[in-house]
């Protein structure tokens, strides 16, 4: 019987002097099978930024810097700095362009950002302690707009935001998070399911989901929008 999925190490990144420290969620991202990042400290106790790019070789390039978070877009060689400026509430992010060195976009939020996301190669997500935004970054000087505003179990402390969703016509957006009301005996999985062609939502229980585009049958002119999603009991 042939398996159906096969696992295959493609790359050790302890094998290129990466801390295992750096190996968590924040601090290593991969927004494609691209590119991975990682906010790394380099042996000396700088701090450096690590991004391997899978579609050459696996080749690594360390660069110093003092962002507290970073994440690579997913087919274009940039990528997006997060850091906190002291005095200022909020996090300040900029998105630089490595290849040409131009910078994209700069921002500093009113609030923290506690995840984020490349929606398109040119969209990134930013989620607020309060709030959902898209920065649109095909726009010269542009500002994040806000898409929604966190709401019940999404919108309470100590709830982990682990994932953001939109699908490809930029109508439908899924904010994913977890807690836990146990001291971590259960996890807890709540969605956002919000329209942004009516500005409305649905809250739901669940603990991942996503977006997708299926031909129903041959008649269709266009593949029909699907959601799914998963609860774990």
């Amino acid at each position: 019987m042939a398996v159906p999925v096969t696992v295959a190490t493609t790359i050790n990144l302890a094998d290129h002097g990466i801390n295992a420290q750096s190996f968590r969620f924040g601090a290593t991202t991969m927004e494609s099978d691209k590119y991975i990042s990682v906010k790394d400290t380099a042996p000396d106790g700088t701090a450096q930024v690590v991004v391997i790019d899978m579609h050459n070789g696996n080749a690594v390039n360390k660069r110093p810097m003092k962002a507290e978070a970073t994440l690579m877009n997913p087919s274009e060689n940039i990528i997006a700095l997060k850091a906190v400026t002291e005095g200022t509430p909020g996090h300040f992010v900029q998105v630089f362009n490595l290849e040409t060195k131009a910078k994209l976009g700069v921002y500093q939020a009113t609030e923290n950002i506690v995840f984020w996301h490349w929606i398109t190669s040119r969209i990134l997500g930013l989620v607020c302690e309060k709030d959902v935004y898209h920065w649109n970054l095909e726009v010269a000087n542009s500002v994040p707009e806000k898409i929604f505003t966190r709401a019940g179990k999404l919108a309470e402390a100590g709830t982990q935001i682990i994932s953001y969703a939109v699908n490809k016509q930029l109508s439908w957006c899924l904010l994913t998070a977890i807690s836990t009301q146990d001291q971590g005996k259960t996890i807890d999985g709540n969605m956002q399911l919000y329209s942004m062609e009516k500005k409305q939502q649905q809250l739901l229980e669940g603990h991942a989901g996503n977006f997708g585009d299926v031909r129903v049958n041959d008649t269709d002119a266009a593949p029909a929008g699907l959601f799914a999603f998963t609860e774990r009991k």
